[in-house]
């Protein structure tokens, strides 16, 4: 009788870690990090001051202060950087373009720049050459770390 007893807490305890499992990353992440596609329907057009990168885009902005945001899906500094630029893209300036870079996709970049964690800024050149990089921040970090 109490192996039995014994037996069914240890089933309902694992079914249930199993189920709280499953619900933190099915809530966590609404996608996986392999299906953010550079042309998908989320991504801004070229005239935002936050977009997704994409070689094109990047291409075509060499007039504006071009600074790489390492994301990751992953990652919850990451998260709330992500919503303050969404929330607030205006505060950007104008002559500013942030490129959300795909931490897990673009290793060819994370090498280039020397990126050894997500939520890493590195602003570039018209050559795409690095003349600022930092680590975190907000909106009034990125002003003051532009060059």
């Amino acid at each position: 009788m109490n192996k039995i007893i014994v037996g069914l807490i240890v089933v309902l305890l694992a079914g249930g870690g199993i189920a709280a499992v499953n619900f933190f990353f099915s809530s966590s992440f609404s996608q996986p990090p392999f299906l953010e596609l550079e042309n998908s329907p989320q991504q801004k057009t070229a005239l935002g001051r936050y977009v997704t990168y994409s070689s094109s885009v990047f291409e075509e902005a060499k007039d504006k202060k071009r600074v790489y945001f390492f994301h990751a899906v992953w990652c919850p500094t990451c998260k709330v950087v992500n919503e303050a630029f969404q929330n607030q893209e205006d505060k950007i300036p104008e002559d500013v373009i942030i490129f959300k870079t795909d931490y897990d996709r673009y290793t060819e970049l994370k090498n280039r720049f020397a990126i050894t964690y997500q939520h890493t800024f590195v602003q570039v050149d018209a050559q795409g050459n690095e003349i600022a990089k930092w680590n975190g921040g907000d909106i009034d970090r990125l002003i003051q770390n532009l060059k």
